[in-house]
């Protein structure tokens, strides 16, 4: 019996997926690839300030890398069913010269089960958002 509990713990931590261990579904992952009419420093810059503006918690930062991974949770008194309860999982890429950089992002949403089954434009739309008010601020229209 210990032998099987110690293997189920394993698994979960090891290779079931986001739901199996936490109650938790991730949606698709979406990439976007956005121009930046300045340095790569600049760019940089406005995307951890954009990031700070939207409460994210950033998990790794490698300036010299150019990487930024992050995840914004939801507050403690989320309802589940809102947008509120969605968290938004990031990873940037910066890269670039003097004159000009991209920045390459991968995002998801993540929410309770029940709402990735039962609601999941809630969470779709929550990311969509979050996502275009980050790039209003790494790369603001003239």
């Amino acid at each position: 019996m210990l032998h099987t509990a110690a293997r189920y713990s394993r698994a979960c931590l090891l290779s079931w997926a986001l739901a199996a261990c936490t109650g938790l579904s991730a949606g698709p992952e979406v990439n976007t690839v956005l121009p930046v009419a300045a340095s790569r420093d600049s760019a940089w810059v406005r995307a951890k300030r954009a990031l700070a503006g939207e409460t994210f918690t950033l998990d790794v930062q490698d300036s010299l890398g150019g990487r930024i991974t992050a995840m914004r949770y939801p507050s403690a008194t989320a309802k589940v069913g809102t947008p509120a309860a969605c968290r938004v999982h990031l990873a940037m890429v910066v890269s670039g010269a003097a004159s000009a950089s991209k920045v390459t992002t991968a995002s998801q949403w993540v929410a309770p089960e029940r709402m990735a089954v039962d609601q999941p434009q809630l969470c779709e739309k929550d990311r969509r958002e979050t996502m275009d008010r980050i790039q209003l601020v790494v790369a603001p229209t003239p």
